[in-house]
This record gives C-alpha cells, structure tokens and sequence, in this order.
C-alpha cells in the first residue's frame, strides 16, 4: 500500500495537537522495547495517511497498547494471528467522525487510526513479518470502533467507559484483541430472553482458540436495534452479561476434547485423565444443559462447563441500525483503556480545522 513521505513540516502539523515535547515517553512498546514518542506516532499517522487532530487519539491507543495489561509482548507476534483492534468513547469520536453506524471500520477516520497503529506494531514495538511477527496465517490490519452513544442514552444504557469508571463527558480509548473479525448472529426473534439465548450461542461457539480456553475474552457488538429488544426486556449491560455467564456453557466432554486435542501449547495427559479434573472443577455443574441443546432422557445428568466469565465480556453498540446483527470478537486476554488528554489550545485547533466545537458533541 501507497504511503505519505513523514516531512518535517507534515509531522510538525501532528505535533500541534499534543502538548507534549516530540521527544517525550508516551509508551515503551515491546517487542523491541523503543520508546513511542510524539515525533515518531506522528511519523507513522503521516505515513498512514491520518489527519492531524487524530493525533490526541492515536496516543491514547499507543499507551493502551503500551500497558503490561494489554500484554502486547504476547498477542503482537503471536502464531495465532490476534490482531489489535481499539473503540473510541466520549465526544471527541464525535466530534472527529469516528463512525459507529454502518461500515463503521472501513470509515476514513476509524481505518487511518487502524493502519496507523499498525505501522506503530511494526515500526515502533518491532513486530514484522517472518521475523517477529509469525502469525501463521497473517496478520489483518488493526480496525477502530466506535460506541453509538446516543443509542445508548436512548435505551438507557450505559458507554462502556463509564462502566470502567470514567465520567460519561470524558473521552477514551479501549484495546482489545482477536484472531478474527467475528461472524455474524442474525436475531430473528423480538423475545428478549430467547435473543440473549442467541447471543450466548454466538459466544460458546465463537472461542479464540479451540483449546478449552476458559475465559478467552469476547467482545460483543450489537447493532442499536438488537440491544433496543434487549433494554425493552428489562436488560441493562450488567444484567445481559450476567445471563450470558450463566447461559453460555458447554457440555464438559466437549470442552475436555477441545482442550486436550486442541491445545495451544500445554500438552495434557490422557482424555480420560482431564476428563476427570474438568467434571472435579467447581466451575463445572450439572443441570444447566443450555437450551439449543435437546432436553433428551437423562440431561439433567450431563454436566457443563462454562465458556466465559463475569470479567470476560464487553458489550459494544454498533453498526448498522436498520439490521438486527450481532456479532462476537474474541482474542488474547489482554486490555486496556486510556483517557484521550486533549492540548490545551483544542478548541482554537479545532475551529481553525472548520470542527465544531467539543461542547456540541456531549450528550445531555
């Protein structure tokens, strides 16, 4: 792909929109451990062909990556392909057209912030192709979300960074992982209890790995007409997480033959053997056979295992509005999330840039 030579007066014009000196630390990013400073994040938003005021964004998502938590070191060059992905809260994605309708990563603004980071991976945290980035099949560029927050508001739902305990005003960056873009859930049913049911299914069978992972996190998007049956039903996001939880099992022979035969890297001893310490784990219990299993003589005696849990779920509301979709991301079991530090002189910035002002994109 084309790129955009970083001249100095083009990465002059990044630097405008932090307020910290070119040669700060905003991260130390592994593998290579280099240090990710104003002057080379600008360097690579040039090259990838990002606007100027995407840069107080571009740092969050760099320090997001850049906290042990995300555990870069791990899923950067991994073997199973986990790309980074980000979403953006609060009123700067507003404000600078991060889309979260339809399309949403393949928008200008939300896919120059993905290549973007992408280039960061390679150039600054030192992850390339067949050399220390192996993924086997390769690795997708890094896609950029964004939350339908007046959505949201209208459901009575809660952003997913004030779940995380910012303030609703404030603006951030999550990072996550996952080894594929999902697969689609396609609800045909206005019951809400049956819908969660759905989802559950979508989250049993969509593991990062078919290892018996317990917990490989998922991320959940929802597009604003399926998470609005959800909220008419009496859902908030706690509570559909909590009976996604409960409800997204799996036979524990099943779980026990994935894991054992599917192992990304332990080797275990024979099935008969881990069979026994599964149905011995306290997480494993009889009588909750989920429901798009037959109800056959003798179910209630099979026990089950869960696919997630409490901490391993976000929901995300994206997307298309006029589509009933859902759709399940899962990956490594790092994230993060950073506040968005705007420079002082945003709003002169952003009018001279012919932006409306900040104050107009916070939700009431």
């Amino acid at each position: 792909m084309a790129i955009i030579p970083p001249t100095v007066e083009r990465v002059e014009q990044f630097l405008k929109y932090t307020d910290h000196a070119p040669h700060d630390e905003i991260a130390v990013l592994p593998l290579a451990n280099l240090r990710a400073t104003p002057w080379n994040i600008a360097v690579n938003a040039v090259m990838a062909g990002a606007r100027p005021e995407y840069m107080p964004i571009i740092m969050a998502a760099v320090q997001a990556i850049g906290d042990p938590a995300f555990r870069l070191a791990v899923t950067g060059g991994s073997t199973h392909s986990f790309t980074t992905f980000y979403w953006v809260n609060g009123p700067v994605a507003r404000q600078l057209g991060i889309d979260y309708g339809q399309g949403l990563i393949a928008a200008q603004a939300n896919q120059a912030i993905g290549r973007t980071m992408s280039l960061i991976e390679r150039n600054i945290a030192g992850f390339r192709t067949k050399e220390t980035q192996m993924g086997t099949f390769g690795k997708v560029q890094s896609w950029v979300l964004a939350e339908d927050e007046e959505a949201l508001k209208k459901i009575g739902w809660q952003p997913d960074h004030v779940a995380r305990g910012f303030d609703k005003d404030v603006s951030t960056v999550s990072a996550a992982s996952s080894t594929f873009m999902g697969q689609n859930t396609i609800p045909s049913t206005s019951d809400p209890k049956i819908l969660m049911q759905l989802l559950a299914y979508g989250i049993t069978y969509n593991e990062a790995l078919a290892s018996g992972m317990i917990n490989s996190p998922r991320t959940l998007l929802i597009t604003p007409t399926t998470a609005e049956v959800l909220a008419k039903g009496g859902y908030t996001k706690r509570t559909l997480i909590e009976d996604l939880v409960e409800t997204a099992r799996k036979p524990t022979y099943e779980w026990t033959f994935s894991k054992v035969y599917g192992s990304y890297g332990r080797v275990f001893g024979s099935f008969d053997r881990e069979l026994q310490r599964e149905l011995n784990d306290p997480r494993a219990a009889k009588g909750k056979l989920p429901p798009w299993y037959p109800r056959a003589p003798g179910w209630e005696d099979i026990t089950t295992t869960p696919s997630i849990a409490r901490d391993g779920i976000r929901i995300l509301v994206c997307g298309d509005p006029s589509r009933n979709k859902a759709q399940v991301l899962a990956g490594g079991r790092g994230r993060s999330v950073k506040e968005v530090k705007l420079p002082a002189r945003w709003d002169a910035l952003m009018e001279q840039a012919g932006y409306r002002p900040l104050k107009e994109f916070i939700i009431n």
